[in-house]
């Protein structure tokens, strides 16, 4: 039998950002895992990561969305942070988004396999997690089979983190959660706030 401990965060939200980052690099060490991938759309939760972890040994490799998402021709990657990451020793990928798109688009094109996938990942709340992972190895980042640690957040900052076993998006369903560091009891509050600056946008 093995124990581990996991941290849970009563509500969801950016405020846990620097706990989820000390707690995923603690488990890192205790692992002997040598990759952590964040999800970062403008590239401040990146930014935090890669000051935190830029004497540790592991290699940071931060994820935004593609260009064109949500505006066509451009990405919400802030040109300074990506600087700012990579002088630290991050990677930044802005790669294809490989779920995201394709469950936005499920009203025009029909459920596709992958959107059923996506609306289960949305589920367990780990959509983003598994998502950027896949993005990292299908940039040839991250090897299938190897062990890395996902972070990602309530639409802003960090607060979920979960020990994968990797894969490329080609061969999705050998992607496997492992073990989960941290993780909201709710995401209800940072979801009404989010869709409430949405609709005021």
């Amino acid at each position: 039998m093995i124990k581990k401990e996991i941290t849970y965060f009563e509500e969801g939200g950016e405020e846990h950002t620097e706990a989820t980052l000390r707690l995923s690099l603690e488990r890192t060490q205790e692992l002997g895992v040598k990759k952590i991938v964040v999800a970062s759309n403008r590239g401040k939760t990146g930014v935090m990561a890669a000051e935190m972890y830029k004497d540790s040994g592991v290699q940071l490799i931060v994820v935004g969305h593609q260009t064109g998402f949500p505006v066509p021709g451009k990405n919400q990657f802030i040109q300074e942070n990506k600087e700012k990451i990579e002088a630290l020793g991050g990677i930044v990928n802005l790669g294809s988004d490989v779920m995201t798109n394709t469950i936005r688009q499920r009203g025009s094109l029909g459920a596709s396999p992958v959107s059923i996938i996506t609306q289960t990942l949305i589920a367990m709340k780990v959509k983003v997690n598994v998502e950027i992972v896949l993005k990292a190895a299908d940039a040839g980042l991250l090897e299938p089979g190897e062990h890395v640690i996902s972070i990602a957040g309530s639409h802003l900052g960090a607060d979920t983190s979960v020990l994968f076993e990797a894969n490329e998006s080609a061969n999705i369903l050998k992607v496997r959660p492992l073990e989960y560091i941290a993780f909201p009891y709710s995401r209800k509050k940072a979801d009404e706030t989010y869709m409430a600056k949405r609709r005021s946008s």
